[in-house]
């Protein structure tokens, strides 16, 4: 099937070796359903709706507010194991999971540690890069083909002297999404290899249904075969 008209996506830079970017759609709103390199990209009144939605649950707005958020909101394509954010390279943007999944990790002494996976519902950036403007020391990568609603922070920011209501709505993303983390650092803290696994299936048990394995047993700092064994024990 053939792209519709008028929907441009950004192919990766010059300098990204083999890893693959998510392609960002340019210019206004996709009012119809179209297909891309094989993949369904929904109408985005949906796909920012849902992203709304999602802010509201942190901040309330008016809509005027929103209206100002939307005209600078991009929806993202990302193909299985293409790149939202790299190693060495500034994060410069938060994306809302409309659809499809990512983990996020690092490479030690030649090992991939999970950091974190992220399903639909939720915003995904890498905060510290983002707010520091620094290099990044992760990795974001899609683990199925996924849909985003892209938001740059240097965009954000250029409106905020447009609407004091725009700021409070920049800080509740950041806010919520730094709740959100501080929320699976304390995983760790706290609990032990089964408690964590406990955890992981109260507050995401999609994760468990969707992602390898191996992901879920690095997120959880433990071995697959640990996780095996408590997977077990947990089904009797």
């Amino acid at each position: 099937m053939q792209e519709a008209a008028g929907i441009e996506y950004k192919m990766p830079d010059a300098g990204t070796g083999n890893r693959k970017q998510c392609r960002v759609k340019q210019e206004n709103a996709i009012t119809t359903e179209s297909i891309h390199l094989g993949m369904k990209i929904p109408d985005s009144t949906g796909i920012y709706s849902a992203y709304k939605e999602h802010i509201r649950s942190y901040a309330s707005f008016k809509d005027e507010t929103w209206e100002l958020v939307e005209s600078i909101l991009s929806v993202t394509a990302c193909r299985k194991g293409e790149y939202t954010v790299e190693e060495g390279k500034t994060c410069r943007h938060i994306d809302f999971i409309y659809q499809g999944s990512f983990r996020a990790f690092s490479n030690k002494d030649g090992e991939e540690i999970t950091t974190g996976i992220y399903l639909e519902g939720i915003c995904l950036t890498n905060m510290k890069s983002l707010t520091t403007v620094t290099p990044s020391r992760i990795y974001v990568q899609a683990l199925e083909d996924s849909i985003t609603a892209r938001l740059y922070k240097d965009s954000l920011i250029g409106l905020y002297e447009k609407s004091s209501e725009l700021q409070a709505v920049g800080r509740a993303i950041l806010e919520g999404m730094i709740v959100e983390e501080n929320e699976w650092k304390e995983m760790y803290t706290l609990y032990d290899p089964e408690e964590r696994y406990k955890f992981l299936l109260q507050k995401s048990p999609g994760i468990i249904q969707r992602v390898s394995l191996q992901y879920v047993a690095s997120f959880l700092g433990i071995r697959r075969e640990t996780l095996s064994r408590i997977r077990n024990r947990s089904s009797r």
